[in-house]
């Protein structure tokens, strides 16, 4: 009986340890995102509330959120800010270069993460950061 105790407790240990280490590393779900603040570097942020604008952005970031992404701070110069909202709450945040893109972490702790992209990765965001003036000029 204490055997089968023991390994109960054990195993309740495991399932502990691992869903501690696994909850600040979590990415947060974006299926309540109402609206998409983006700005390029430099320049006054668009805020872009249409459904459809909306929906099609978070789907492109669906998509890459699907392949594996670089755990872990990647230094940029030069980029866009794309933050998804819930009404006025912030869900997420991302920084985005042609061939870079960044997802950064409110919760301090919590990681970053990167991945390479192509120029066909993010078409409905690169159309409105293209609409976007860019104030600074970057190397």
């Amino acid at each position: 009986m204490s055997l089968k105790l023991s390994l109960l407790a054990g195993a309740l240990l495991v399932l502990a340890a691992v869903t501690a280490s696994a909850a600040p590393n979590e990415r947060p779900v974006l299926t309540s995102v109402t609206a998409v603040r983006a700005a390029n570097y430099g320049a006054p942020s668009r805020l872009v509330q249409q459904r459809t604008e909306v929906d099609q952005i978070v789907e492109e970031l669906g998509q890459l959120r699907k392949k594996p992404w670089r755990r872990g701070d990647t230094k940029m110069r030069c980029y866009a800010t794309v933050v998804l909202l819930d009404g006025e709450r912030p869900l997420a945040t991302f920084r985005v270069r042609p061939d870079l893109i960044v997802e950064r972490p409110f919760e301090k702790g919590a990681s970053s993460y990167s991945l390479k992209i192509t120029d066909t990765d993010l078409p409905a965001l690169t159309k409105l950061l293209g609409e976007i003036p860019i104030v600074k000029k970057c190397d």
